[in-house]
């Protein structure tokens, strides 16, 4: 069953950079209550011209693309405006993977990263977290936009960087901060357009009572947990980067006997928020002192961008 009132309009395309949010209501056809919330996430363009500029080697850009298919997927549980953040860090070759994404849907990335210890690797061999990154943590943040500009309020939540894959790491963060059951893919690979990557979400609602929740045992909600697991390991790496299968087509495939209702898409974009501006005020709030610690024997300072590599040059005398 597929909810009626989801038109073509509501279609993203194909090729389309988004995230799709969705729920099950089970097999039984008279239900209406949302049991199992979804998100599946792909970034074509954006992947590719954030990995494009940056040209790290295949291990990183895999990671990180994975990265930012995840920082998509799950930037669109959370209500919030302003900025969600996911933020790796380790002891082994790549020290920090971080994403963000704002209320808009534009994301940015980067990793850092030792370039003889990423050497060492196995070029051709799958991005594993542990032999990328060792022990560590991953850190996920909500940044409040406030209404005058700046932040309001900041929560955030902290795990052990665990398990072959980032979602590992977010079926922990769910686990612990809503004590929901949870589950994450994330995939990523190199295109001739360059690279892709997707994650797909899927959560356990809680129960808050009512008469449709009488139908449901405490066994037939597992069961139906359970199949929705099943069928969510069944979606092929192939098929969740497919440019050429829409994204409701996929979700059709994967869950159209449990109550499938497909919600309108977001878009992602790669959008960088630096702008001259933020530099300069930056800038200016140093003291003298730093800003000729930071400049070279002929006074000039340069600011390279980590996210857009935009590099912005100026004078110490400029300020």
């Amino acid at each position: 069953m597929v909810d009626k009132s989801f038109d073509n309009a509501k279609r993203a395309a194909a090729d389309q950079s988004c995230v799709v949010p969705f729920y099950l209501t089970g097999e039984v056809a008279s239900q209406s209550k949302p049991l199992i919330r979804g998100r599946l996430a792909r970034l074509f363009s954006p992947a590719a011209s954030i990995l494009d500029r940056h040209a790290y080697p295949n291990n990183v850009s895999e990671v990180c693309a994975e990265m930012m298919g995840l920082a998509a997927c799950l930037s669109t549980t959370l209500k919030f405006e302003g900025v969600f953040t996911v933020q790796a860090k380790g002891d082994g070759a790549v020290k920090t993977l971080f994403a963000d994404v704002t209320s808009d849907g534009h994301i940015r990335s980067y990793a850092a990263f030792d370039d003889q210890q990423v050497a060492q690797l196995n070029e051709s061999g799958s991005a594993v977290l542990p032999r990328l990154m060792g022990a560590g943590h991953v850190a996920f943040t909500i940044d409040q936009a406030a209404p005058s500009g700046g932040f309001a309020h900041r929560y955030q939540g902290i795990v052990e960087l665990e398990g072959p894959h980032l979602g590992h790491c977010a079926v922990t963060w769910f686990k612990n901060s809503e004590q929901l059951a949870a589950n994450v893919i994330t995939v990523a690979q190199k295109t001739a357009s360059g690279w892709q990557s997707a994650a797909l979400f899927l959560q356990q609602i809680a129960e808050e009572g009512g008469q449709d929740s009488l139908k449901w045992s405490a066994a037939s909600l597992e069961d139906e947990w359970h199949t929705a697991m099943v069928l969510m390991s069944s979606a092929q790496k192939a098929e969740l980067l497919d440019a050429t299968l829409r994204p409701d087509e996929l979700l059709f495939r994967l869950f159209h006997a449990n109550g499938l209702h497909i919600q309108p898409f977001r878009p992602m974009s790669d959008h960088c928020r630096c702008s001259a501006e933020k530099v300069e005020s930056m800038l200016q709030s140093l003291s003298p002192e730093q800003r000729i610690d930071m400049s070279d024997e002929t006074g000039h300072l340069v600011v390279n961008c980590e996210f857009c590599k935009t590099t912005r040059s100026y004078h110490s005398q400029d300020f």
